[in-house]
């Protein structure tokens, strides 16, 4: 069981992390940390009649509307189930995310953004950017990601080499509820060593070796085709701010259909 810290800015696009956590029922923790980013000129809904207020007159008013705003959320965390832990934070730079992240021993952060086009990616790339070199790991969501409860839920992984894998597939238990684990590798890059079957084996999830020649984003669209898919992508490469991508490069994954998760 961890603590998962959830970004927050007052739109909606951020709160579908909140709909992702209670309603898909996969992720494994014991308490959601809260943390609403100020933003200038940013748009808050005024809770009482949905109309919008403006943040950007003093830091002291954009404090109170946050304030407002993760009661708000906190209420509705609690009317779905009264027993998950809440705390809350308001936060104003990348060092405040770092100094919770160290206090409360945060196991993964999750965002929700609509980066459907890549040219809405590349036009908010630096903020983006500054969340995934701090937060790690990443778990990115789709706004218009709907978990599908007739569907199996796969945990899907990458195989970057066995040090670096026995390492990383601990992550797994941060999931509940797992139909299937996917280790997915390029060609001849793979040995499914004693070690690395014993370490899958703990798990108690039936899991499949799967080599892929195309890339890792196509194998993640064939499997959500009859799974809730969580890709777990561990890469080397960094995100950049060019205006080209790679096919498996971190920003392609961002603009994807399912969650990443980004370390």
């Amino acid at each position: 069981m961890s603590k998962i810290l959830i970004l927050l800015n007052g739109s909606e696009e951020y709160e579908k992390s909140i709909d992702y956590v209670l309603g898909s029922q996969i992720i494994n923790f014991k308490e959601l940390v809260l943390c609403f980013v100020l933003e200038p000129m940013h748009q808050i809904k005024r809770i009482s009649n949905n109309k919008e207020l403006f943040s950007d007159s003093t830091y002291v008013k954009s404090e109170v509307l946050s304030k407002i705003y993760l009661e708000k959320i906190t209420n509705i965390i609690k009317n779905v189930d009264d027993e998950i832990k809440v705390s809350v934070n308001t936060i104003d730079s990348i060092e405040s995310i770092k100094k919770i992240q160290s206090i409360d021993l945060v196991s993964m952060s999750i965002i929700s953004h609509t980066y459907d086009k890549l040219y809405k990616l590349f036009l908010r790339a630096k903020k983006f950017k500054s969340y995934i070199n701090t937060l790690h790991p990443l778990l990115s969501i789709p706004s218009n990601f709907t978990h599908d409860d007739s569907k199996t839920n796969n945990f899907m992984i990458n195989y970057p080499n066995e040090e670096l894998f026995m390492k990383i597939i601990d992550n797994v238990l941060m999931f509940k509820n797992l139909n299937k684990i996917t280790i997915v590798h390029k060609e001849n890059k793979m040995q499914e060593t004693s070690t690395l079957i014993d370490k899958l084996d703990s798990f108690n999830i039936p899991f499949e070796f799967k080599e892929i020649k195309d890339s890792y984003f196509e194998e993640v669209n064939r499997l959500q085709v009859n799974n809730n898919v969580v890709f777990y992508y561990y890469s080397e490469n960094k995100f950049t701010e060019k205006k080209y991508i790679f096919k498996d490069s971190i920003q392609k994954f961002i603009i994807g259909k399912s969650p990443v998760i980004l370390d």
